[in-house]
């Protein structure tokens, strides 16, 4: 199932307060990737789905550009690019990484990754490579929550729901094979690569893109 989407903003703060204004809602904290030099706010988006905004860790200038999921790419007069999608299939990682590498190599890779927690605790999980280019990538990355809850279920419900994702891009045969058919997926055939989404909250909806 879609675990969630990924979508870059400059200031994380600043984002969150203008989304949750138009969403009638409040992002809840999230952490910092101190691995990956970026930082991040989380909202449900129902169970076990989540928005991502995130944003380059102006904490951490340790760790330098090609940072992960395109952020460095992200214009300086962007407000925001939906620039990733997640796929939760937990204990299948393994079967379903070899045919994302056969279909792209490298984005098959199986890494392991963690965020600090806003409680000091520590959240651990393996993926597939979401890599740092292209700016945007059509083909979901995996991954295995490793027996932990994963993000969306510590996120209070607060009414907003994925309406529809529209991806657009070379492998629609593949993510029909990966996703569930109750995803609410529209996979079109192109050439180049396109995300959108369509959020809908307690004060209206929200579209998300490229």
């Amino acid at each position: 199932m879609i675990d969630h989407l990924v979508y870059l903003v400059h200031d994380l703060p600043a984002a969150a307060e203008r989304m949750g204004r138009a969403l009638g809602v409040d992002f809840s904290p999230g952490g910092r990737h101190l691995d990956r030099g970026t930082h991040n706010m989380l909202l449900s988006l129902g169970p076990g789905t989540y928005l991502e905004l995130l944003a380059i860790d102006p904490a951490n200038p340790a760790v330098v550009a090609p940072r992960w999921m395109g952020v460095d790419a992200l214009p300086a007069a962007a407000p925001g690019r939906l620039s990733r999608w997640a796929l939760t299939v937990n204990e299948r990682i393994g079967p379903l990484a070899a045919q994302l590498e056969a279909a792209l190599p490298g984005a098959g890779q199986v890494q392991a990754g963690s965020r600090a927690l806003a409680d000091g605790g520590e959240l651990r999980w393996q993926l597939t490579d979401p890599g740092s280019a292209p700016a945007v990538r059509s083909l979901p990355f995996l991954l295995d929550w490793c027996g932990n809850p994963s993000p969306a279920a510590r996120l209070p419900e607060v009414g907003c729901r994925l309406q529809m994702l529209r991806v657009v891009g070379p492998y629609r045969t593949l993510i029909t094979t990966l996703a569930d058919a109750q995803d609410p997926l529209e996979i079109v055939d192109g050439p180049g690569e396109e995300l959108v989404a369509s959020i809908v909250g307690p004060a209206g909806t929200i579209y998300l893109r490229d």
